[in-house]
């Protein structure tokens, strides 16, 4: 971790693969573009993404140029999101991972089901970019550059009123799986049978995000008042992997469960503002969806996006969601009554192991500087390095801020317990 050499981007995006090339390109053109005497004129791939924006993918942008039957001269951007072609600690970190798979079954398997779901009812709202190529060997996936559209990114956290546009996308999707669960007779894909990806072996390759437990323990201690939080943050090592596993299984029949997104945070998504308000919003990152209690995405709502404005105003964020997947679960004809939402209340309560993750693990990469530091820093730090991340952390006022707000809650809700 140095403050000398900034970082640009990803190193691993750096040189593409040999095989993206003008024939890779071109034969995905053709193919979408249903002109089989399309040539490329001009092939530009540059990296694909800040550093820090994912760490499940290489990705990269490729700028084509092109003659077809329509235009002489055209020009389409193209995202080609992939595994680790370069050995190393992110191959082998990622490597026993399913993303790619899952990633490309939600694409061919349940957004395109989506969709035709929502054109019969004359939704014409996007979910997600447009895959226009998959592979599973190597594996890969092409997706349509929405940026051409007017989507960016958005790394600060959003106030209320935003936030509130995001969730009533997140309540549609999440409908719309529960929807097609309860139609299995029509719809043949086990939605179901999503489970998810998190097991032990992976959290415990994981252990820089749990580790802070005795961190932040040591550093509670010094704050007025969290003596008795101190003492059960330091308890919470041993427990926390037990509970987290339990925590992304399904709930039992007739429990309420839907499609869960998995990682609902800002950095998979990407917006269409205007004066700083949310006009469209695209979702990204499919790697990790899985079935299981609407809670978990619901909690990434309330840490992931919006700020502490969300947090103290939970009640309505579920009862705006509640509300939203009600109308849409009529509006597309499903039989099946949602959870009321004193359920998703009680969902929340027993979901609570996320928050936790969120304030122990997750929040602290809010405070690093990814121009700064490395993939092998976050997930393999050496001793020295590891103290200095810490420092960054706790020092960081807005960290601390949060961390002082929501310790107590999960403490006096018996979450922290």
């Amino acid at each position: 971790m140095s403050n000398s050499n900034t970082i640009e981007h990803n190193k691993d995006e750096l040189n593409p693969p040999d095989f993206l090339n003008k024939e890779f390109f071109e034969k995905i053109l053709r193919d979408s573009e249903k002109d089989e005497h399309l040539q490329i004129t001009k092939l530009d791939i540059l990296p694909g993404s800040n550093p820090g924006d994912h760490f499940g993918s290489v990705m990269f942008k490729a700028v084509v140029t092109y003659s077809s039957k329509e235009n002489e001269n055209s020009t389409k951007s193209l995202v080609v999101k992939l595994a680790p072609v370069e050995e190393g600690l992110k191959m082998e970190f990622l490597q026993d991972l399913p993303i790619f798979d899952r990633e490309i079954q939600v694409y061919t398997k349940i957004l395109s089901e989506m969709k035709k779901i929502m054109e019969s009812i004359e939704d014409d709202e996007e979910l997600a970019p447009r895959l226009l190529y998959y592979s599973t060997k190597p594996q890969l996936l092409v997706l349509e550059d929405v940026r051409k559209f007017g989507y960016g990114m958005h790394y600060k956290f959003f106030d209320f009123d935003n936030t509130v546009k995001i969730l009533k996308k997140l309540a549609k999707f999440h409908a719309l799986s529960y929807y097609m669960n309860d139609n299995k007779y029509v719809y043949k894909t086990d939605l179901t049978a999503f489970k998810t990806i998190i097991d032990k072996a992976i959290l415990e390759k994981m252990n820089i995000l749990y580790e802070g437990f005795d961190y932040l323990s040591e550093e509670v201690k010094n704050w007025p008042g969290f003596d008795g939080i101190a003492a059960k943050l330091a308890t919470q090592k041993e427990s926390f992997i037990g509970k987290l596993l339990d925590t992304y299984q399904p709930n039992p029949e007739p429990g309420f469960n839907v499609l869960c997104h998995g990682d609902f945070h800002l950095k998979n998504m990407m917006f269409i503002k205007h004066g700083g308000e949310i006009q469209k919003t695209m979702f990204l990152d499919f790697q990790t969806c899985f079935w299981g209690s609407p809670a978990i995405d619901l909690i990434y709502i309330l840490y992931g996006i919006g700020g502490t404005e969300c947090r103290a105003r939970r009640g309505e964020i579920l009862s705006i969601y509640h509300k939203t997947l009600s109308d849409y679960l009529k509006r597309l004809g499903c039989m099946r009554k949602p959870p009321t939402v004193l359920d998703l209340n009680i969902e929340m309560l027993k979901m609570g192991t996320i928050e936790l993750l969120w304030s122990v693990c997750y929040l602290q990469f809010y405070a690093l500087d990814f121009t700064k530091i490395s993939f092998e820093d976050i997930f393999n730090p050496s001793p020295e390095v590891l103290s200095k991340m810490r420092k960054t952390v706790y020092t960081n006022e807005e960290i601390v801020k949060v961390l002082k707000e929501v310790l107590p809650e999960l403490y006096y809700k018996g979450i922290l317990a």
